[in-house]
C-alpha cells in the first residue's frame, strides 16, 4: 500500500516537474528577451507574487522598470505559463488598436458548463468573442450614452443625499474614516438603484446580505476567503487544467444571488411593465432594437442581458470604490487642488440652488480634471491584457507572439512621460486642460481601443456624484492614520489598498 503510495506522489511530482518547465524554451526560440525561469514559480517576478510580496496586479513593474527597461517586448513565466509584456507606447498602440484583429478577446473567465454560475460568465461581455462580442459591445456602446445616463442621474443623487445624511453624525463625533468602505457603500447602493431598480440604502444597514455579498463576490477585505486568491492564482498559472476541473474565477454562492436578484427584477418589470429609465430597461431597451436572432437563441438573449448587468455591477462598483478611495488620499495630500475644488463645487452648486443635475455636473470641468489626473498619476493598476487570436509578427523584428498566448500592456511609462502630460511627475489635474494637449493614449484608467471599458462615462458621473455630496459641505484632512506617501496594493488581498486611506472630515458650511 505504501509502495503504491509513494509511486503515485513521485508520478504526481514527475508530470508537475513536467507540467512547469515543458514552455521554458517558448521565449529562446522565438528570439524573444525573457527572465529566465526556475521551478516551480517561473520567472523572479512570478515568485514574488505567488509568496505574497507583491500583488499580482502589479507583477509586471518589476521587470519592466528595471530589468527589460530598454526592451519594447519581453517574457517572463507564471509558474509554466509564458506571458508577454508589451513596453513600448507604439507597439502598444498597435496591440490595443491598430492591430486590434489579431487581440481581440480576454482572459477567459473560468471554465464551461451548463451550470448557471458558468453560463453568466460565457455570455458576459468580456467572455464573448467575435461577432457575438462585436453585437454586445454594439448594444452596450448605446447602453451609457449621454442622454440615457442623464435619465439614470436622479437614482444616483438620492444615494448621494443618503450619503450626506450618513456623513453628519461622524463628522460631528470626529471619527476617523476609510475611503474604500465609505465608497463601497454608495457605489453598491448607486448600482443595485441605477442598474436594477433596487433600494438597498447600505448607509442604514451596512451588513445587508445584498452587500455581503457583493463584497465577498470581489473578495474585499473581511469578506472574502482564503480560497480566492488559491483560486486565481490556480486559473493564472494553470488555466487548461481549471478549466477541465471546473473551477469557477468567482465565488459560485454570490454569483448565483446576485444574478437571481438581477434575473427576478428583469421578469417583474417585463411582466408589470414598469419603466424607471436604469440600466435594465436601457439594455432591453437596445437589445430589441439590435438584430441579435442570428446570432443569439431567445434563452441566450435572456442570459446576455442578466450577465452584462452582473459584470456592470462586479466591475463597475468595486473599481469604483477604489478610484474614489485614491481620489480622497490625493486630495488630502494636495490641500491646493482640494481648495480650488471645493471653490467650483460651491460657485456651480450656488448657481444651480444647490440641486444636483445631470447638466449641473457637466459644468464642474476641475471635478473632471482631478477625477482624470487621479486615473493617470501612480495609479495601482500597471497592465491591461489582451490574447492573442491568431499569430501576430511584431513589426521590425523577427517575433511572432503565438495565438493563444497571453499580452499584457505595461502602461506606466504612458502615463509618466512628458510626450503626453505637461506636468507628469506632479499630482496636477491641469494635466487634462485641453490647451496642455494631454495624450489620450496615456490615459489607460479605463483601457483603449475596442476593448476598453464600456462603462466609464457611467463610473466618472457615479464618482462626480459621490465627490460632490461629499465635499459640499466638508473638507478632507489628515488623521492619525493617513498614508501621506504613496498607496500601494495588499498582495495578500484579491484587490485592495495596503493599509487603507484613512482620512477625517471637517465641517465647512
Amino acid at each position: 500500500m505504501w509502495i503504491e503510495i509513494l509511486i503515485f506522489l513521485g508520478l504526481l511530482c514527475l508530470w508537475f516537474y513536467h507540467y512547469c518547465t515543458k514552455q521554458f524554451d517558448e521565449f529562446k526560440k522565438r528570439g524573444m528577451p525573457f527572465a529566465k525561469p526556475s521551478f516551480p514559480f517561473g520567472s523572479s517576478n512570478a515568485k514574488s507574487a505567488l509568496m505574497g510580496e507583491v500583488s499580482f496586479f502589479d507583477v509586471d513593474r518589476a521587470l519592466a522598470a528595471n530589468e527589460f527597461k530598454d526592451e519594447k517586448i519581453f517574457g517572463y513565466f507564471m509558474m509554466g505559463q509564458p506571458t508577454v509584456v508589451i513596453n513600448d507606447e507604439e507597439l502598444a498602440k498597435r496591440i490595443m488598436v491598430k492591430d486590434f484583429d489579431h487581440f481581440t478577446d480576454l482572459r477567459p473567465m473560468g471554465y464551461e458548463a451548463e451550470t448557471k454560475d458558468a453560463k453568466i460568465m460565457k455570455y458576459q461581455m468580456a467572455g464573448l468573442k467575435g461577432e457575438q462580442w462585436k453585437k454586445v459591445r454594439s448594444i452596450m456602446s448605446g447602453v451609457f450614452s449621454s442622454g440615457k445616463l442623464k435619465l439614470m442621474t436622479p437614482h444616483i443623487v438620492m444615494c448621494g443625499q443618503q450619503l450626506e445624511a450618513y456623513m453628519t453624525p461622524l463628522v460631528e463625533k470626529g471619527e476617523e474614516l476609510e475611503a474604500r468602505h465609505i465608497a463601497s457603500l454608495f457605489t453598491i447602493d448607486a448600482m443595485a438603484t441605477s442598474g436594477y431598480g433596487l433600494e438597498i440604502n447600505s448607509f442604514e444597514n451596512p451588513e445587508n446580505t445584498f452587500r455581503k455579498m457583493a463584497l465577498t463576490l470581489v473578495g474585499a477585505p473581511g469578506y472574502g476567503s482564503s480560497m480566492d486568491m488559491m483560486r486565481m492564482v490556480f486559473i493564472m498559472t494553470a488555466p487548461s487544467l481549471a478549466k477541465l476541473l471546473g473551477i469557477p474565477i468567482f465565488p459560485k454562492q454570490p454569483c448565483l444571488f446576485l444574478s437571481n436578484i438581477i434575473e427576478k427584477a428583469y421578469r417583474q418589470r417585463m411582466n408589470s411593465g414598469e419603466k424607471r429609465n436604469d440600466i435594465i430597461d436601457v439594455i432591453v431597451e437596445e437589445m430589441n432594437t439590435s438584430d441579435l436572432s442570428k446570432d443569439f437563441t431567445e434563452e441566450e438573449k435572456e442570459l446576455l442581458l442578466v450577465a452584462q448587468a452582473f459584470i456592470l455591477f462586479m466591475a463597475g462598483f468595486d473599481s469604483a470604490s477604489m478610484m474614489v478611495s485614491m481620489a480622497i488620499h490625493h486630495l488630502v495630500i494636495h490641500e491646493d487642488v482640494q481648495k480650488k475644488l471645493l471653490a467650483e463645487i460651491d460657485t456651480v452648486l450656488e448657481e444651480a440652488d444647490g440641486e444636483v443635475t445631470h447638466d449641473v455636473l457637466q459644468e464642474m470641468k476641475y471635478l473632471d480634471r482631478v477625477i482624470q489626473e487621479t486615473g493617470r498619476y501612480k495609479t495601482l493598476m500597471t497592465s491591461h491584457e489582451r490574447m492573442c487570436t491568431k499569430d501576430y509578427a511584431v513589426p521590425e523584428t523577427n517575433i511572432i507572439i503565438p495565438r493563444g498566448r497571453m499580452v499584457k500592456v505595461y502602461f506606466t511609462p504612458f502615463e509618466n512621460s512628458k510626450k503626453n502630460f505637461k506636468n507628469p511627475g506632479q499630482f496636477d489635474p491641469d494635466n487634462f486642460l485641453p490647451e496642455n494637449n494631454p495624450n489620450k493614449f496615456g490615459y489607460m484608467a479605463f483601457g483603449q481601443g475596442p476593448r476598453a471599458c464600456p462603462a466609464q462615462r457611467y463610473a466618472l458621473l457615479a464618482m462626480k456624484i459621490f465627490l460632490v455630496h461629499f465635499l459640499r459641505n466638508h473638507r478632507l484632512v489628515a488623521s492619525a492614520k493617513s498614508n501621506m506617501g504613496d498607496i500601494e496594493l495588499d498582495p495578500n488581498a484579491i484587490i485592495g489598498i495596503k493599509g487603507g486611506v484613512w482620512f477625517k472630515l471637517e465641517k465647512r458650511i
